[in-house]
């Protein structure tokens, strides 16, 4: 929340210039042989690949559209619409669903001072969810409930001095950790992490990852590794940019056999068109 009460929607998406809109799309290369290749629209039965984000002239998101995969098109899965107050801070976020519940959901903000910001989230599915995030300096603490209390936890995030988050703590639940984060960065200006470590208390589990960016900050090599095996993964990323800095296409290399996985595309448009 932090976050996005310091910064607006365009900047935590790391987008450049006075973005309009952008229509992320994502495709699965299939090979005719081994140098040539037809894309088709990624699909899974939960997941929303394709995604296209609205925002106003202040870089805030008033619009965002899911799609899923229907037939070789796509096909609206979920709308979200936004509403802000006069100091553009998240007033309200509806969610509708046109498939499955075909349920809406409505997030309402409350702001008390500078340092809580209350949240009710209504929906059939959930009824009433309550989110109340604390400002503690550098610390802030999330506290999350349902109306009949039968699910309570609490989560932390510490910030760095650039207010980027450093360390994350998700209690699921319970009296103690189940899932912590930590995060290194390269510099004062790149928010997106250079070195991650995760611990999965649950599941036993813990590994790392590390980047390696282009002059853009967009990630071009990921390494992958578990702190119980010498094994890692190396995946690779090229980006096709257009003259704003932006990236319009972005290809995934396999860590495995380093061919390539999935393809992304966007079409970004611009309030200052040239």
């Amino acid at each position: 929340m932090k976050e996005r009460l310091i910064f607006n929607d365009i900047q935590r998406l790391g987008l450049e210039d006075q973005v309009k809109e952008v229509f992320h799309k994502e495709f699965r290369p299939i090979f005719t042989n081994d140098s040539t290749y037809n894309l088709e629209f990624k699909f899974d039965f939960l997941l929303s690949f394709n995604y296209k984000y609205e925002f106003n002239n202040n870089g805030y998101l008033t619009h965002k559209t899911e799609y899923r995969k229907e037939r070789d098109s796509l096909a609206v899965r979920v709308m979200w619409h936004y509403n802000y107050d006069s100091i553009n801070r998240i007033k309200q976020e509806k969610r509708i669903s046109l498939e499955f519940s075909r349920d809406t959901s409505v997030l309402d903000y409350e702001y008390i001072g500078d340092s809580i910001t209350n949240i009710k989230r209504f929906d059939k599915t959930f009824k009433l969810q309550y989110f109340t995030y604390i400002q503690k300096g550098d610390l802030e603490i999330l506290h999350y409930y349902n109306s009949d209390s039968s699910f309570v936890t609490k989560q932390l995030f510490a910030y760095d001095k650039y207010n980027r988050i450093i360390r994350s703590e998700d209690y699921k639940n319970k009296e103690f950790i189940q899932h912590l984060t930590t995060k290194i960065y390269s510099d004062t200006i790149n928010r997106k992490e250079f070195k991650k470590i995760t611990i999965w208390a649950k599941y036993n589990n813990s590994y790392y990852s590390a980047h390696e960016y282009d002059k853009n900050y967009n990630s071009i090599k990921k390494t992958t590794g578990r702190f119980d095996t010498n094994k890692t993964s190396v995946s690779r990323c090229e980006y096709d940019y257009d003259n704003r800095g932006n990236w319009v296409e972005k290809r995934l290399f396999d860590w495995g056999d380093g061919k390539l996985k999935t393809v992304y595309k966007r079409d970004v448009i611009y309030y200052n068109e040239k």
